[in-house]
């Protein structure tokens, strides 16, 4: 993966969903429960300040679809998936198809209270160690301190920046939340790190031009009592960014979080609905179920569909229809030719003209997200015309 293409934003997605609780009396015990695939949508709205200034609102959307991959032999599980990172929209994008600005693709593991050691760290998830329970029986008002890390890069300049922090959490007991029994706790920590002493930060310095970081986090997470899973956490923070040269960036808003168990598809009655249907293929993979559909035939170098196309097209259309609750990633890809640049706009065109042409079938256009890959992604031999009519292609895949 080009990892210039990737944004980092303040975010924080966390890094597990499941707890396993038990009530003794007064007493609450919480335990990680890291078997579990999970998927978590997290939205950001921000206020930001450039040198005090207010510039406008920042809209931003980060999607994960987590697996489990096994067991070490500490008893720590083994997760793989993807984060897919959304290009900044205005708000009511949420009802349209939107842009994919990345899909970074995830290895880590977890323990019992939701540590984590990640592989091939590209800064996801950008919380780590958050949030982080407590093994000791509690009980409503109790308190507790842990450390964590976040991952951020203010100005999206692909200069990540590791934050230690220590969260204050308290267990505020159980609530009510839309007819739903929850724990509540509440968490805090301060954004407080001067970067004029690497060491003394305990921080990974990538740019010896940014000073320092003041502000803080307020976040509730409420849990489902009665199967641990995370409904809802809302992070409201306050923050600046300062620069040796006087710069600052001042970010003000919250962050919401959602998680929901996965359901599994039924892949059988999927195929079924495709099946007989020329040029395309139907695989599982890390984020969902992908369908690859070969050898479309578009007018050259253009994003424009021949009449031929329409018949299959109606016949993924109906197959996906049927599909209640999940998001469809759409990616373009080309052969590669020689003109990276023309090929990333192209393929980017023709997966936003797939979209296009299936929500024309009847399928909400906010159901959509897609991205282009050039011919960054080849599953053939670009130095022959079967490798090249091979690379040419579309892939859907039904998100977890």
């Amino acid at each position: 993966m080009n990892k210039a293409a990737h944004k980092r934003f303040l975010t924080g997605v966390f890094s597990f969903i499941f707890l396993t609780s038990a009530v003794t009396g007064n007493t609450l015990n919480f335990k990680v429960q890291t078997t579990e695939p999970y998927t978590i949508v997290e939205r950001s709205d921000f206020s930001r300040y450039d040198n005090g200034k207010y510039i406008g609102h920042v809209y931003r959307e980060v999607r994960a679809a987590i697996n489990p991959s096994g067991t070490e032999q500490d008893g720590s599980t083994r997760y793989k998936g993807n984060f897919i990172v959304m290009e900044e929209t205005v708000r009511d994008m949420r009802q349209n198809a939107r842009p994919v600005n990345a899909v970074v693709p995830v290895n880590f593991a977890l323990n019992a209270n939701g540590g984590i050691r990640i592989d091939d760290d590209r800064g996801f998830p950008a919380l780590r160690n958050f949030p982080f329970y407590s093994q000791n029986g509690i009980t409503k008002g109790d308190t507790w301190k842990a450390a964590g890390q976040r991952a951020v890069d203010p100005l999206n300049e692909n200069k990540t920046l590791i934050l230690p922090f220590t969260a204050v959490y308290e267990y505020k007991g159980i609530e009510d939340y839309k007819g739903i029994p929850v724990h509540r706790i509440e968490a805090s920590y301060k954004s407080d790190a001067d970067f004029s002493s690497v060491s003394a930060a305990g921080l990974r310095q990538t740019d010896d031009k940014f000073s320092k970081l003041t502000g803080k986090h307020d976040v509730t997470i409420l849990i489902a009592v009665e199967n641990g899973m995370m409904l809802l956490s809302r992070d409201v923070l306050d923050e600046t960014f300062s620069w040796n040269d006087g710069k600052t960036v001042r970010f003000k808003g919250f962050t919401l979080c959602f998680a929901q168990g996965i359901i599994p598809l039924d892949g059988g009655k999927i195929k079924k609905g495709i099946e007989n249907v020329g040029g395309i293929e139907l695989e599982p993979v890390d984020a969902g179920l992908r369908l690859s559909i070969r050898d479309l035939q578009f007018a050259s170098d253009s994003s424009e569909l021949l009449p031929s196309e329409s018949a299959r097209l109606d016949r993924i259309a109906a197959s996906l229809a049927g599909i209640e609750g999940r998001t469809f990633l759409v990616e373009g890809h080309t052969a590669s030719t020689g003109r990276p640049e023309n090929e990333m706009k192209l393929s980017q065109e023709r997966a936003k003209r797939i979209v296009d042409e299936l929500a024309a079938r009847g399928i909400p256009l906010g159901r959509f997200i897609y991205k282009g890959w050039g011919g960054a992604k080849p599953v053939g031999d670009n130095n022959t015309d079967a490798g090249r009519k091979l690379n040419r292609r579309v892939e859907i895949t039904i998100l977890d």
